[in-house]
């Protein structure tokens, strides 16, 4: 079963929540309050109190929390990446962008890549993981775009299946990247 645009939704949120809460759980001596660097480097602060009658179980429960997530995030991407390898994703993507076109909803797939190129984290992702070099100005981060996915115009990724392909791939190593980088 696929999941849905609601599924994706959930789980987009788990993982912004995920990455933007503190770190290095840890509980008090007496077992009652749970601590957290709410940065790098700083030291530890109350986060949370927890009742006398908090059973042992919701006391672990709690504690690893975070930890426990990040395994399971770390699970679901080995998880994706072996379905994303198993099957050619391209011919795949490819099929899903002529279904929507038939549907009558087709993406805007030049408009989002310039949405994109605009980010200061996919530019990163640009220069960390496909080699991109000058990212200084807006035409080199559209020229590096263009030969990354091997088109002549962002306007190509709304009219030939193969560059949309290209893009949504692009796209979804990026995300795979953010979450898990």
């Amino acid at each position: 079963m696929m999941a849905t645009e609601a599924d994706k939704r959930v789980l987009d949120a788990i993982r912004t929540r995920h990455r933007e809460a503190s770190r290095e759980w840890s509980l008090d001596r007496r077992g009652e309050e749970i601590f957290a660097c709410l940065a790098p480097g700083t030291q530890p602060v109350a986060i949370m109190t927890m009742s006398a009658d908090c059973s042992y179980q919701d006391r672990e429960f709690l504690l690893h929390a975070h930890a426990d997530i990040t395994f399971l995030l770390h699970l679901l991407a080995d998880a994706f990446s072996v379905i994303r390898r198993s099957s050619p994703p391209r011919n795949r993507t490819v099929e899903r962008v002529a279904r929507q076109k038939k549907k009558g909803k087709p993406a805007d797939y030049a408009a989002e890549c310039a949405m994109k190129c605009g980010d200061r984290l996919f530019l990163r992702f640009l220069v960390e993981e496909r080699g991109a070099s000058d990212l200084s100005d807006a035409e080199r981060v559209a020229v590096s775009v263009r030969e990354v996915l091997q088109i002549k115009s962002r306007a190509d990724l709304n009219t030939d299946p193969d560059a949309a392909a290209r893009w949504i791939d692009l796209r979804g190593a990026f995300e795979a990247w953010r979450t898990h980088g």
